[in-house]
C-alpha cells in the first residue's frame, strides 16, 4: 500500500460559545493527500522532488508570503519569527532527502533550533527534558523530550494533561517518574486531551487510565477517535500475525476508549466544545484539521506571575499537502483564541518554534525571557502567520511552484 504522507522520515497512517463565532471562520472540505515516493538519496531527490520550492512565487502566493513576513517582523519574539521562516521560506524536509535538489545544509546551532536555514529537520540532537520537567507558567509544565512531549496544567479542579507521549515506557520515565519532583500527583488527573491520533501523542494514554486516573475523561477529535478505533480493530483482526508480546505492546499504545469526541459543525470541517473540568475551570476543545483529520487544539486557563491567563496548546503542525485546510483551521482557532483572550501558546512538539531551547533556559533561570507568553496580540499574530503561510503554500501547490511532501 502506498503511504499517503510521511512525518520526518517515518511513514505514518493518514488519517466561549459557538453562537459568537463569525461564519467566515467556518471551514470547507479538507484537501486530499497525494501519494508520495520514498526518496532516500540526494540524487534520487533531484529526479523526484521531495518537497519545497521548485520555482519563484507567482503574485498571489508572494502577496501572502509578504503579509506573513510583515507580521513576523512586528517584534523580535523568536517563536513568532520561526513560524514565518519555516512555513513560508522552507517547509520541512528530512536530511536524508535533498528536497528539490538543493544541497542539504547543516544546523546553525542545535542548542537553539533543529531546523536548518534551508528547512532540513535534524533529530539527532534530541534530548530528554531536564529532570522534573519544565515549569513554563506558574501552573503549567512541559514533560518529554526536545522533540515531543506533554503539557500538564494544574487547575483548581485537578490536573489537565494535554497529549500522552509515545509509549507507556515513555509515559513512565518522562512524566510519571518525574511528577513528584514537580509537586504533581498523577492521580489528580481529571482530563486528558489527545491532540491527534499519531502514535507519538497517544501512546501513554492507557497507562494513565489503568494505573493512575481511572475516572479521568479522555477527549479527542471525532475523526481521529474513529481512526484509533479502526486501528484497534485492525490490530485485533490480525493478532495472529504478531507474537503475543508484540501484539500486547501495540495494543497498549492505542487508547482503549475516548470519552468525549469533538465533532465538526454540520457541513464544516471544524468545530468546538467547551469542556467543564470542574466547578471553577472550563477548557475549550477545538477541532482544527490539518495535521490529521481530527487534530484538536485546546485553550485552557493558566496562571502567569500570579494572574489568570489563557494558554493555547497546539498538537503538531506539518502537512503541507493539506495546506488549504490548515489555513481554514488556523482562521477558526484564531477567532476562538481572540474570543477567549488567549495570550500564551505552546506546541507539544517542542522543536516547533524552537520551544525546547526556551524551556531549557527557563529551567535554568525562571526569570529568563518567556516567548510562550506572547500577550493577546502576539497569539493572534502567531496564528495569523501560520494561516497566512498556509494560504501561500496552498497557492504554491496550485501554481506548481512548490511540491508537497
Amino acid at each position: 500500500m502506498t503511504p499517503t504522507r510521511r512525518e520526518f522520515g517515518t511513514f505514518v497512517m493518514a488519517g466561549a460559545g459557538a453562537a459568537a463565532i463569525p461564519s467566515a471562520l467556518l471551514g470547507g472540505t479538507a484537501v486530499a493527500a497525494e501519494p508520495v515516493a520514498d526518496v532516500t538519496t540526494a540524487a534520487a531527490a533531484a529526479e523526484v522532488p521531495w518537497g519545497g520550492p521548485l520555482a519563484p512565487d507567482k503574485p498571489l502566493a508572494k502577496a501572502y508570503d509578504d503579509g506573513a513576513k510583515a507580521l513576523a517582523n512586528v517584534d523580535d519574539n523568536p517563536m513568532i519569527r520561526w513560524q514565518y521562516r519555516v512555513w513560508c521560506q522552507t517547509g520541512y524536509r528530512s536530511p536524508g532527502n535533498a528536497g528539490t535538489g538543493q544541497p542539504v545544509d547543516q544546523l546553525v546551532d542545535p542548542a537553539t533550533d533543529f531546523v536548518s536555514p534551508k528547512g532540513f529537520l535534524y533529530r539527532d540532537h534530541v534530548r530528554p527534558m531536564p529532570a522534573g520537567g519544565v515549569r513554563f507558567l506558574d501552573n503549567a509544565w512541559y514533560f518529554g523530550t526536545d522533540f515531543t512531549g506533554l503539557v500538564i496544567v494544574r487547575t483548581p479542579d485537578g490536573l489537565v494533561m494535554l497529549d500522552a507521549l509515545t509509549t507507556p515506557d515513555d509515559m513512565r520515565t518522562q512524566f510519571l517518574d518525574q511528577a513528584a519532583a514537580a509537586g504533581l500527583d498523577p492521580r489528580d488527573i481529571r482530563y486528558v486531551f489527545l491532540g491527534h491520533s499519531h502514535g507519538d501523542h497517544v501512546g501513554g494514554a492507557n497507562l494513565i487510565r489503568d494505573e493512575y486516573a481511572p475516572r479521568a475523561k479522555f477527549v479527542m477529535g471525532q475523526p481521529d477517535a474513529a481512526t484509533i478505533a479502526a486501528q484497534r480493530a485492525e490490530l485485533k483482526a490480525h493478532k495472529d500475525e504478531y507474537t503475543e508480546e508484540g501484539y500486547r505492546a501495540r495494543l497498549a499504545r492505542l487508547p482503549r476508549r475516548i470519552d468525549i469526541e469533538i465533532e465538526a459543525y454540520p457541513g464544516h470541517t471544524v468545530g468546538m466544545k467547551p469542556i467543564r473540568i470542574g466547578r471553577r475551570t472550563t477548557a475549550v476543545a477545538i477541532l482544527a484539521p490539518g495535521h490529521t483529520d481530527g487534530q484538536m487544539c485546546v485553550i485552557v486557563p493558566v496562571v502567569h506571575q500570579g494572574q489568570t491567563h489563557k494558554l493555547v496548546v497546539w498538537s503538531g503542525n506539518d502537512n503541507i499537502d493539506n495546506a488549504a485546510q490548515y489555513a481554514v483551521s488556523a482562521d477558526f482557532v484564531q477567532g476562538i483564541a481572540g474570543q477567549e483572550g488567549a495570550d500564551a501558546f505552546i506546541n507539544t512538539h517542542a522543536y516547533q518554534g524552537a520551544v525546547y531551547s526556551h524551556l531549557r533556559a527557563l529551567k535554568a533561570d525562571p526569570s529568563a525571557p518567556n516567548p510562550m507568553f506572547m500577550g493577546r496580540a502576539g497569539v493572534q499574530r502567531h496564528i495569523e502567520i501560520f494561516g497566512t503561510a498556509h494560504r501561500a503554500l496552498a497557492q504554491r501547490l496550485i501554481d506548481g511552484t512548490w511540491k508537497a511532501m
